[in-house]
């Protein structure tokens, strides 16, 4: 039982390497049937301003060489979060074109933890004085 659970545990973790890729859209793309989001590109809807252009770049791009997806899990619309890599690069934002979408206002990592700080307390007013 614990191979089996292992095998099931290490396949999970593997890049799935080999897949046939058509784009649906600047940052979608479907794959052996499944469809994957590319999970550092944010690319303007088809319906907008240069997200026709970012689907024909995403393409051009997937059909140059062997696509290898590194999964990391599923998004709330059940599609696969992966990094997709062509021919060992990853495909990267620049690839694609200008940030669009929900993201186009952020400018840090999207991805990164955010640190809360816990608020200073006030200064409590000191009961001796000195004279």
């Amino acid at each position: 039982m614990r191979c089996l659970l292992f095998g099931v545990w290490l396949w999970s973790c593997i890049a799935i390497a080999g897949e046939r890729c058509i784009a649906i859209d600047g940052d979608t793309l479907v794959c052996n049937h499944q469809k994957v989001r590319l999970t550092n590109v944010y690319a303007a809807e088809l319906n907008e301003a240069g997200g026709r252009l970012a689907k024909q770049r995403l393409q051009a791009i997937i059909a140059s060489g062997e696509v290898v997806l590194r999964p990391y899990g599923h998004d709330r619309y059940g599609r696969l979060l992966a990094e997709v890599y062509v021919n060992g690069r990853r495909i990267e934002q620049a690839d694609i074109g200008p940030r669009a979408g929900r993201g186009a206002g952020w400018h840090g990592e999207r991805h990164q933890i955010l640190r809360i700080r816990k608020p200073v307390p006030a200064a409590r007013p000191n009961s001796v004085r000195a004279h």
